[in-house]
């Protein structure tokens, strides 16, 4: 797509900007509307987010999204942050509208649809285990107590990391618990929940571990990485071969873009393209 003076600029900024497969996606998307517009990637270092959330605004750019760290500390760049954004504690995607910054969190959504599609799972009712407590770990186990789980479980090396999510979900119905993210801690919950989540970043290296075994595991359990580059971690094995049902992030990429493109366009998703381009770029799978 050629870029002039008519062309309406959509991005991504990160810090840095590594192998995203967001731009095939939503250009993908684009195309399937013939819009004359565009999605691009930019790598915006974190003392310059405001500034260049500004000026891509001055510029008429209409949408952006974010990644890590700038998911939080979005929170205090933009003009209006959505009150889900806000309880999630991060901003994904910001829309320029009226001259002002409005900031939302789609990837909470984006998991919902995902262990729907991948598990046919509802999560009002269900006993959740999300590992780890950052930006993706807080965003999921809130999401989840908001939408009505039973309980949820967060697991982190740091404990202390726990509190800030705890304190959202305190507000909620849903039962809490803090954990330390260790095998032995495990073993003495993960007999009672239904999803187990992992949103840390183990398993993006060839060797990466959790040091969960195939034990800890059974066939009553579905088991979602958030991870989707290697398609399968260590994780998924290891829960896959004690029969658990497992699927990764991918789904979730692609449903949190999808909402993304609905805020930007008014338009419904084509999600059957954005699934096709998303998959090619991220698999090299061209069916």
């Amino acid at each position: 797509m050629n870029i002039d003076g008519s062309t309406t600029i959509v991005g991504i900024f990160g810090s840095p900007i590594k192998h995203t497969a967001s731009p095939a996606m939503h250009n993908a998307a684009f195309g399937a509307f013939e819009m004359n517009w565009a999605y691009l990637a930019f790598r915006v270092d974190p003392q310059n987010l405001r500034s260049a959330l500004r000026g891509a605004n001055d510029m008429g750019v209409i949408g952006i999204n974010l990644t890590i760290p700038h998911k939080i500390m979005a929170l205090d760049c933009i003009d209006d942050v959505d009150a889900e954004a806000r309880k999630l504690g991060a901003v994904n995607t910001v829309s320029m509208e009226k001259g002002k910054l409005r900031g939302f969190n789609t990837d909470g959504y984006g998991f919902l649809k995902a262990i729907k599609e991948d598990f046919n799972l509802s999560i009002k009712g269900k006993r959740v285990l999300v590992l780890g407590a950052g930006g993706a770990g807080r965003g999921i186990a809130v999401k989840c107590a908001l939408d009505g789980a039973a309980r949820v479980i967060v697991a982190n090396r740091t404990t202390a990391r726990i509190e800030p999510i705890a304190q959202e979900i305190r507000g909620t119905k849903t039962e809490f618990l803090a954990l330390k993210l260790a095998a032995e801690d495990i073993r003495k919950v993960i007999h009672e929940v239904d999803l187990v989540v992992n949103a840390t970043s183990v398993g993006l290296q060839e060797g990466d571990s959790l040091g969960l075994g195939a034990d800890l595991f059974s066939p009553r359990l579905h088991v979602y990485d958030t991870i989707y580059r290697p398609a399968e971690t260590e994780l998924l094995r290891v829960a896959e071969s004690a029969g658990a049902k497992v699927a990764n992030g991918l789904s979730m990429l692609l449903h949190q873009g999808a909402k993304a493109f609905e805020i930007w366009t008014k338009r419904k998703a084509p999600l059957a393209v954005m699934r096709r381009a998303l998959r090619a770029s991220v698999y090299g799978d061209k069916s």
